[in-house]
């Protein structure tokens, strides 16, 4: 069987299995603290039955190959809260009174009791994008475009308060990267005990609560102020799509705005974050804005931007095929191997985010290694992916020297390896016929 029948039936298989994990995740119903229907797909139903943004957005893309009405309503949830002022919450606990029991093991700041406090990565409107193409097209920006251009809005004004084009969490945790090891320093933790890293939170998040969440007060208090890599660098990628988005829409003067903004990002993470002597980017941490130089995977995160110099995009391709950085059995882990704090897989008290790899991280590093011209790396990342789900399942995370899987089971964002191959599938039917007439000869 040649590589295009066995890719086609790879993907064949994918497309099934992604279907019935996101009938198991499903959640429907009314919400009466808000009077509305809810359906969307929870990250994981054994551990993680209520909504999340940044996985709701990967649900989003997921869906929007299969099931465009679904993929519509996943982005319906997340903006149907979204606050007067912008602001999208990180969770929406629409069947609350179900869950009280697991809602005592999550360290969450809330906004109210059906609401959070806290952002996530902000990669909604690469979700829109995916939904439209997906779906209904124009006419479904229209309807969106104004709640996700607020949201924007929202990031620029509240978290840029030194408006350099960069913008910073105030908790570890709306990183999506909760016990990231770049963090232990900052958090005065040295790793490894989950009871630490609650206090720490606590050590946080409680002053916040004592000057009513208040955002410019939560910065001036400087307990934990990150201009994260990751978040910026999918910043930076989402204000230069919603520009294509509303130029879709012919809102001229708009996609304008957002195009210079994603280059303004893009500008500020090589002049702030770039450290050309590591070869690596560095998170940005409090008011004085200190670099946490610890070799993580959102040091490589820039390679996602197709307008980064050519000259630093090789430079991170070389650390993705280092051995004895970023090149593991099973790419691509979450901290350098070279790291003290590697931990390849499960990590003590079921802390994340400390070297293995992840899914949605891998999504995005293949797409920029596509976008920077190598292929043949970003084939390697992708196969490897599918392999990890296809022998341990859609699992949270995976063993990046064994490939064993971990975490919560049936993780629904993990599923977002279909766009990868679809996109795959979509760019070789392409390239086989642009082929055919010089292999026919004349």
């Amino acid at each position: 069987m040649d590589r295009a029948a066995v890719d086609e039936l790879r993907l064949e298989n994918m497309r099934r299995s992604v279907r019935l994990l996101y009938e198991r995740n499903r959640q429907r119903g009314h919400a009466a603290w808000c009077d509305r229907d809810y359906d969307f797909v929870c990250p994981s139903s054994v551990t993680y039955p209520f909504q999340w943004f940044w996985d709701s957005c990967f649900h989003a893309i997921t869906l929007s190959h299969f099931d465009p009405s679904r993929a519509e309503s996943e982005i319906a949830g997340l903006l149907a809260n979204q606050q007067p002022d912008g602001f999208i919450a990180h969770v929406t606990f629409w069947q609350r009174e179900a869950y009280l029991d697991r809602l005592a093991s999550y360290a969450i700041a809330y906004r109210t009791p059906y609401l959070s406090d806290c952002i996530q990565p902000p990669l909604l409107a690469e979700a829109v994008m995916a939904v439209a193409a997906g779906g209904r097209g124009a006419a479904y920006l229209r309807e969106v475009l104004p709640a996700v251009r607020r949201y924007y809005d929202w990031l620029r004004d509240v978290r840029d308060p030194d408006r350099d084009g960069l913008i910073a969490v105030l908790q570890a945790d709306e990183t999506g990267l909760d016990h990231s090891p770049k963090f232990d320093a900052e958090l005065g933790l040295t790793g490894g005990v989950g009871d630490d890293y609650t206090a720490a939170w606590h050590r946080v998040a409680d002053p916040y609560a004592a000057v009513g969440r208040d955002p410019a007060r939560m910065f001036a208090l400087d307990r934990f102020i990150d201009e994260d890599v990751m978040i910026n660098t999918i910043y930076a990628e989402n204000q230069r799509v919603l520009g294509e988005l509303l130029a879709q829409v012919g809102e001229r003067d708009a996609a304008a705005d957002f195009a210079a903004r994603a280059t303004r990002t893009k500008d500020a993470l090589v002049a702030k974050c770039w450290d050309p002597e590591a070869g690596l980017f560095w998170d940005l941490a409090g008011l004085d804005e200190h670099p946490l130089r610890t070799s993580t995977i959102t040091s490589l995160f820039p390679l996602l931007l197709p307008d980064l110099d050519a000259a630093i995009a090789a430079r991170l391709v070389t650390q993705l095929e280092d051995p004895a950085t970023y090149a593991a059995p099973w790419p691509v882990p979450s901290v350098s191997r070279a790291e003290p704090s590697f931990q390849p897989g499960r990590a003590g008290d079921d802390l994340v985010w400390r070297g293995a790899t992840w899914v949605n991280t891998n999504w995005y590093l293949a797409r920029g290694l596509r976008r920077h011209g190598r292929p043949d790396l970003a084939r390697r990342i992708e196969d490897a992916t599918a392999t990890l789900i296809e022998r341990w399942g859609f699992r949270e995370y995976y063993d990046a020297l064994t490939g064993e899987g971990h975490g919560a089971p049936d993780f629904s964002w993990s599923a977002v390896i279909l766009d990868l191959l679809e996109a795959r599938s979509s760019e070789d039917a392409v390239s086989r016929v642009r082929e055919e007439p010089a292999a026919g000869g004349s």
